[in-house]
């Protein structure tokens, strides 16, 4: 029975309602259809550009490298560990030598944000030392202190072993050598560094093929690794996975979540992308991140439905006056409350939810009364919302205790209510939620403290 092809606008119209990951998947095994498919827009819920991999939804794709042991070689634990765990996030090289990715090749469209240039290549001991990096491999002195460190781990296991214990795993309370604690964990930390140096000066080949190792994970399904020969670095190979999943596109891919959190780092985005975003991450520096993401984010996405951002301890160039800011409906601010609270009582966007840390700088009483002074003052219209996260229940109850007594607020349970005089009311309430941070451990409260502007 002859298969019947779709035609193109049938096609087009199917590829609309397809969830991403799954396009991307037909049109790299259909060569037929990939013409369409950079045509027609792509909707991404959620997506977020590493240096080395790129989440798409709920399926991420990670590139590393993986060292396939020749048949017959020993395969060193701790290989046989990074290899279970994802691969190298370094590239090699002929010696195996860890080797820097390289930052400094740069094409138009890419993003370069921070320090990501200077490559910090001093002999620098420590205690405990790693695999050793490709501009190590002619410093006697880092070969010297491999070769005396793996001399004083040899010392320490004899000592185990005659005491007849060369299975125990807690450590003396008191060393007289660092390198002495997490004897076993370090030892095979220092074993793998022999390789490459022996590689080097014996003139033997490396007992591995090195293979761009390409893992797909996605929630509720089997993870996928694909696998290729070495023939490109891994910033290489990086900027052609980019190009074949968004590059070429004509139209502007449609993405409600974008996240950019990133530090020092370099995003392979192929030139003349462009993405329409809804909800905006972006961590400490919103300036400098803005400005970076000039190329890829469309105008049309302003003003933002909800933008995120991360205030630093050490507090940065003012970002409450840029205008993508200020702009925006849904105001989420993270990390540390400023030292100057009138940038936050000066705000003027419709919602903003204060989610500072509640251990340092976390918000007081007094400033919660300062908001609703605000509030009163500036007759702020209905819909007007500002939810602060606060330490603990006795602040939200000792703030609306504060209410009732300098405002006359009527006061009822978790709830005050303040007449405004523009025929609209201020309500002010706090609540309990459970979070769970880490599935092994227990659910930890949030209390929150809510100011709603409502009508009378």
């Amino acid at each position: 029975m002859p298969r019947e092809v779709l035609q193109y606008d049938s096609l087009r119209t199917v590829l609309q309602y397809i969830e991403a990951n799954k396009r991307l998947h037909l049109s790299q095994f259909i060569p037929s259809i990939r013409f369409a498919e950079k045509v027609v827009p792509l909707k991404i819920d959620n997506l977020q550009f590493n240096e080395l991999g790129v989440n798409i939804n709920s399926t991420t794709y990670q590139l590393s490298l993986y060292r396939d042991f020749h048949q017959g070689e020993e395969v060193v634990d701790p290989f046989q560990k990074e290899n279970d765990m994802g691969g190298v996030q370094n590239d090699l090289d002929q010696f195996g030598f860890l080797v820097p990715i390289n930052r400094t090749d740069v094409v138009p469209g890419e993003i370069v944000f921070g320090d990501v240039v200077h490559q910090n290549r001093n002999f620098t001991p420590n205690l405990q030392p790693s695999f050793p990096c490709s501009h190590q491999q002619n410093d006697e002195r880092m070969r010297r202190y491999y070769e005396k460190h793996l001399e004083i781990y040899q010392i320490a296991l004899m000592r185990r072993l005659e005491q007849g214990d060369p299975e125990r795993e807690e450590t003396p309370a008191r060393s007289f050598h660092p390198l002495l604690v997490r004897l076993f964990t370090d030892d095979e930390l220092l074993a793998t560094a022999g390789p490459p140096f022996d590689c080097l000066h014996n003139n033997r080949a490396i007992p591995f093929t090195t293979l761009i190792q390409l893992t797909i994970k996605s929630k509720d399904q089997v993870e996928r690794i694909e696998r290729y020969p070495y023939t490109v670095k891994l910033h290489e190979a990086m900027r052609k996975l980019n190009r074949m999943m968004f590059g070429g596109r004509s139209s502007i891919v449609n993405v409600y979540t974008f996240s950019f959190r990133l530090r020092n780092v370099v995003l392979r985005i192929p030139e003349g992308l462009k993405i329409r975003v809804r909800d905006l991450w972006l961590d400490e520096n919103m300036n400098g991140r803005l400005e970076a993401l000039g190329n890829i984010i469309d105008e049309s996405s302003y003003p933002l439905e909800v933008l995120t951002i991360f205030n630093a301890e050490e507090e940065e160039a003012d970002p409450f006056s840029h205008p993508i800011l200020t702009s925006a409906r849904n105001l989420i601010l993270e990390g540390f409350k400023p030292t100057d609270m009138t940038r936050l009582l000066n705000l003027r966007n419709e919602k903003v939810f204060f989610e500072y840390c509640t251990r340092a700088r976390s918000l007081t009483v007094e400033n919660l009364l300062s908001f609703v002074r605000n509030v009163l003052a500036a007759r702020s219209p209905v819909g007007v919302y500002r939810s602060f996260r606060v330490q603990d229940e006795a602040l939200g109850r000792n703030f609306l205790n504060q209410v009732a007594e300098q405002f006359n607020g009527i006061r009822r349970f978790r709830t005050a209510r303040i007449p405004i005089g523009n025929d609209s009311i201020l309500e002010m309430l706090y609540n309990d939620t459970l979070s769970n941070v880490l599935e092994d451990r227990p659910p930890i409260t949030k209390w929150t403290v809510v100011m709603t502007v409502v009508a009378a």
